[in-house]
């Protein structure tokens, strides 16, 4: 005998779940024949008994059975109408059915037991071998399918509490962003009542010393030094109420249609003394993608920072000139500005977006504005690529999502 189809290699390690076959025949001693076969010392699978094909139906409706092996020849409902149900009912209409059968193994049988329902057929008389090989491969079938059942159901079961975790840390997340924001927002307003203060304090001091104070031109520049200081005081904490700022706005407003060249000539305008003061040239050309539906607030600092630092990072050797171009990549809008300045060293370009970075130091500001737009951008799911070459110039590409 072949015992890879054993009933006894079913050992209770390997039945995880409990085995129910139910056996039909209206012969009671056929069916404790059936049992008595398939059965084992060590067997764990539970043998039900129907003797009719009534009695069947009301056992398979309440059990949950792994196999039926069912009596072709039985007064009043006869295998086939039996089988004929069980594929009517919901709950029963998967559970595999091995027709017993004593009728000679003809092709009509074989054919109106498969339309039945049947998987399988067993002849009388039965063969020892075959018929435990056929009963636990379904059995085995069936333990296979409760596993699986199983390990979906505890996949399921750590994916829903991965996904409360990560909400719940989303939250937290969230929670701490909005208190640094507001942290970064008081602390900016409230520290600019003293800086003003002390603005006015040292305007008042210098007159009081031209009044007072022979010699004056000694501390003059000390004085200068200290205006200086307070208004680059002054600048970065705009840029972090502008940083603080960005959440909240960007709650508030509602994207619209934005026309770049609108924005940019609007930036132009704010900026017209700084393009004076390098004789830059600015070059667009937004016919690939002329609008966006996107935040314009939001746009216009994009565009305001990237513009004026391409100026203000211009190399001493030529005219800043600096080209924009819009294109449709995806599902995203590509803005490029590309510009012709002093460019940077290779392992200087990941800092670029860094808060407070300042990577030439003798250009005035504050080195928030390249963190501003990452924010906005990154805020609204885009994503902003940067390349540099050193003497050479500078690329930003923009990859802003429609909103």
């Amino acid at each position: 005998m072949n015992t890879d189809h054993d009933l006894t290699l079913l050992t209770p390690d390997k039945i995880a779940h409990p085995v129910k076959i139910l056996l039909v025949d209206d012969k009671p001693e056929n069916l404790v024949s059936l049992e008595s076969l398939l059965s084992e010392e060590d067997d764990h699978i539970s043998y039900l008994f129907a003797h009719s094909g009534e009695e069947a139906l009301k056992i398979a409706l309440q059990e949950e059975l792994a196999l039926i092996l069912l009596d072709v020849q039985m007064p009043g409902m006869n295998g086939y109408e039996v089988a004929r149900y069980l594929r009517d009912i919901s709950k029963t209409r998967d559970i595999p059915i091995i027709f017993v059968t004593a009728i000679a193994q003809q092709e009509t049988h074989v054919i109106e037991g498969f339309e039945a329902g049947a998987v399988d057929f067993l002849f009388k008389p039965l063969h020892p071998s075959i018929t435990r090989a056929k009963v636990a491969a379904f059995v085995r079938f069936y333990l296979q399918r409760k596993e699986l059942e199983r390990a979906n159901k505890e996949t399921k079961e750590l994916n829903q509490q991965l996904e409360e975790r990560v909400q719940k840390r989303t939250r937290e997340l969230t929670k701490v962003n909005k208190d640094l924001d507001n942290f970064v927002y008081t602390a900016s307003h409230d520290l600019k009542a003293p800086i003003n203060n002390i603005e006015g304090l040292m305007t008042a001091l210098k007159e009081t010393l031209e009044e007072k104070v022979p010699g004056l031109q000694d501390v003059t520049p000390i004085i200068d030094m200290i205006n200086d200081a307070v208004g680059r005081f002054k600048n970065t904490l705009l840029d972090l109420t502008e940083v603080a700022k960005l959440q909240y706005e960007e709650q508030a407003a509602e994207p619209e249609s934005v026309s770049f060249k609108e924005i940019l000539e609007d930036v132009k305008v704010y900026i017209k003394d700084l393009i004076q003061k390098y004789d830059a040239t600015i070059v667009d050309d937004f016919t690939a993608a002329p609008e966006i539906i996107f935040f314009r607030k939001n746009l216009r600092s994009i565009l305001y920072n990237l513009v004026s630092n391409s100026i203000k990072y211009s190399s001493p050797d030529r005219k800043p000139e600096i080209i924009l171009t819009t294109a449709v990549v995806g599902d995203y809008t590509l803005l490029t500005v590309r510009d012709n300045g002093l460019g940077l060293r290779k392992q200087d370009q990941d800092k670029v977006f860094g808060m407070f970075k300042r990577l030439h130091a003798h250009v005035e500001g504050s080195g928030v504005g390249l963190a501003i737009v990452k924010r906005i951008i990154e805020n609204c799911d885009g994503k902003i690529e940067f390349e540099s070459e050193l003497g050479v110039g500078s690329e930003f590409k923009v990859y802003l999502k429609q909103e």
